[in-house]
């Protein structure tokens, strides 16, 4: 039979192979990584881009294209800083980065989309259909549009 100190010694054993270590510190806190988002409607994309229609005109296209190269550096452009909407990496939801700004707006947009008609039209579709509300340029840029 064990005496009471051996006794001891095994249920102190027992108590430290029982234990968990305590969980890792927690994350700095961070607004970004908090804020709420949420997928773009479909309406509101197809209003954004008539808005920035609208502003291309107002703006005699100069104005606009300076305003949204300024806004690419906070992932929106013009129409969709007004309607508080964003465009966010579509695997990491981080930032869009110029990059992607640049691939999206620029090579998806003018260059593919004014190349014919049919990609422009296809992307309306795209929104409907794809599970992310994504279209052409979206993929081009893999950028998704969110609401915050």
């Amino acid at each position: 039979m064990p005496s009471r100190r051996s006794r001891s010694r095994l249920d102190y054993i027992r108590g430290m192979t029982t234990q968990l270590p305590p969980p890792p510190p927690s994350p700095p806190f961070s607004v970004q990584a908090t804020a709420p988002t949420q997928l773009a409607s479909v309406g509101s994309r197809i209003g954004a881009a008539l808005l920035d229609g609208l502003l291309m005109i107002v703006t005699l296209f100069i104005g606009w294209l300076i305003w949204s190269i300024v806004l690419w550096k906070q992932s929106t452009s013009p129409a969709k800083k007004m309607l508080g909407m964003t465009v966010v990496d579509a695997n990491t939801a981080a930032p869009a980065t110029i990059k992607q700004m640049v691939m999206r707006e620029v090579v998806g947009k003018w260059v593919v989309g004014s190349v014919t008609v049919v990609v422009t039209l296809a992307s309306l579709v795209m929104l409907w259909a794809t599970p992310r509300r994504q279209a052409v340029w979206d993929y081009i840029g893999t950028t998704v549009v969110v609401r915050r």
